[in-house]
């Protein structure tokens, strides 16, 4: 997208939220904000800087996210959150991601996305977007997202909308550190998008884990471990194959991965 932008002539900064600040909001002609789908919304480093923004007065803006299939409420949390300061939705888009979530019933599906022709869709979604700044138009871009405009009411949005984060750390296991394999290289405790971690000299959870797992998937010892026995099966009680394919938005030819079968095609 930020290619599509910058051959259509316009000045682009693409920053990481944890070093975003309101300057770079408010100084926008144009503001977009992307973020992986978590549990059928978004997550909540997002919805808080969103909701921690000064009144917009009709600023433009966009949305973009990747989801696993189970989208909910991931686009309109942050549309929710910009109208409410005031922001003018220009549109929103959203591409699958292949998943990155260590229980066993769901990470590793939708291998190898976002493909190339998912970025090609994005950039025509970037250079529309780019276009209809452009010609000053008052509306909604056409063709953008419903979700992105409307809350809906199907199965994925009331999961979206009703599981917490509190929630999660009843559920889902706390990740556990093995001393024996920590160099404390510092690298969990700088990414958490919590900041949920300090070191004392070595890693310490506090009790704002979102049960993200970022910790466990970049540590480059490995040093993070979890039981995902009973929260495996509660994963797949709501993420199974069956429950995506009528619930969530899988297209024809989208490739579904599930763990120890082969690659089966919807």
């Amino acid at each position: 997208m930020a290619n599509a932008f910058g051959q259509a002539g316009h000045t682009v900064e693409v920053i990481p939220l944890k070093k975003a600040s309101l300057h770079n909001v408010t100084s926008a002609d144009l503001f977009g904000i992307a973020t992986p789908c978590y549990v059928s919304q978004a997550p909540t480093p997002v919805k808080k800087f969103l909701s921690s923004l000064p009144l917009l007065n009709g600023q433009r803006s966009f949305v973009i996210a990747t989801s696993g299939g189970c989208p909910g409420r991931v686009l309109y949390d942050m549309t929710y959150e910009l109208r409410n300061r005031g922001a003018f939705l220009v549109g929103g888009f959203l591409a699958r991601g292949e998943v990155r979530y260590p229980a066993k019933c769901i990470d590793g599906r939708f291998p190898g996305r976002p493909n190339a022709e998912d970025l090609a869709e994005a950039a025509q979604f970037a250079t529309a977007v780019a276009e209809h700044i452009s010609a000053s138009y008052p509306n909604t871009l056409t063709g953008s997202r419903k979700d992105a405009l409307k809350a809906g009411l199907g199965f994925y949005d009331i999961v979206g909308m009703t599981i917490s984060d509190g929630m999660m750390r009843l559920l889902m296991p706390e990740p556990k550190l093995d001393l024996s394999r920590c160099n404390q290289c510092q690298r969990c405790a700088v990414e958490c998008p919590v900041d949920n971690i300090t070191l004392q000299p070595y890693p310490v959870l506090a009790n704002r884990c979102i049960r993200c797992y970022h910790c466990y998937m970049i540590c480059p010892q490995k040093a993070f471990k979890m039981n995902f026995g009973l929260a495996n099966l509660i994963v797949k009680s709501i993420y199974n194959v069956t429950f995506v394919r009528w619930f969530g938005d899988i297209k024809p030819g989208d490739e579904i991965y599930r763990p120890n079968a082969n690659t089966t095609t919807y």
